[in-house]
């Protein structure tokens, strides 16, 4: 691996140890009394927004297995990734919308008014985000095959899956040394991320058609992910309401 994708390894493992250590010691805080019902009315919204793009993508999945020619140009593989996708997040939407946001603990790395933590929203994440990764940088791949692209794509994808866990673990351990070390840890692990991705763009064939258009792609998505990251903290800093902070979640998701 090049040294980039070697430091995503390094702080994949990073997290996972040090998020174990600090729920093993601290344990986690408090779960929330008062769901805003506004939250949970997104969550529903967010069902209904979801499942036909769902349907959508199975049905032409389904309707091209017939036609080998146009399974192979759109891509069999990302047809079942989107898919995937998909399933991951209309579960856990629905799992939100109908059991009051579901396992809703408190914010304790918040400042102001006690704001939720969604868990089934980072479990959403855990899967669905290194999932979109896997979608978005695919086409870079050109004719190597997903399995083969899937090992040069792996270190991106376990530091992603790696920094979500302990940005979980950040918010909802009591300890507030514990919790600033891991928001610190998991956005300097983002930055590792992004110099793999970097990298992996630069490792494309520049002859590959529309490559301008698979790194446009690509960039587009690693501003998307700034701006969680952004909201994120913001929200920590109580400098946007917590109706606000899930909107953008919820609508970023979709």
């Amino acid at each position: 691996y090049p040294l980039a994708a070697q430091v995503c390894i390094a702080f994949g493992y990073v997290q996972v140890v040090a998020s174990i250590v600090v729920w093993w010691v601290y344990g986690i805080g408090g779960v929330m009394e008062d769901i805003d019902p506004n939250e949970i009315r997104l969550f529903d919204n967010a069902k209904v927004m979801l499942l036909p793009a769902m349907l959508l993508e199975t049905c032409y999945l389904l309707s091209s297995r017939n036609n080998m020619a146009q399974l192979k140009l759109h891509g069999s593989d990302m047809s079942y990734l989107v898919i995937l996708e998909y399933c991951v997040k209309m579960t856990c939407y629905t799992t939100m919308a109908q059991f009051d946001g579901g396992i809703v603990h408190k914010n304790l790395r918040a400042f102001g008014p006690v704001r939720g933590c969604y868990t089934v929203r980072y479990i959403e994440w855990s899967v669905a985000v290194p999932t979109l990764l896997t979608i978005n940088n695919y086409p870079l791949a050109g004719s190597e095959p997903l399995l083969e692209f899937g090992k040069r794509l792996l270190p991106n994808l376990f530091v992603t899956w790696a920094y979500i866990v302990a940005s979980w673990v950040a918010e909802v351990t009591p300890d507030p040394v514990a919790g600033w070390f891991l928001v610190i840890l998991s956005f300097a692990a983002y930055l590792a991320a992004i110099w793999d991705q970097v990298d992996i763009v630069l490792e494309a064939d520049t002859r590959m058609r529309g490559i301008r258009f698979k790194i446009i792609v690509v960039v587009v998505k690693e501003i998307v992910f700034f701006l969680y990251g952004v909201v994120y903290l913001v929200g920590i800093a109580n400098w946007m309401s917590s109706l606000s902070e899930q909107i953008f979640y919820t609508y970023g998701d979709v």
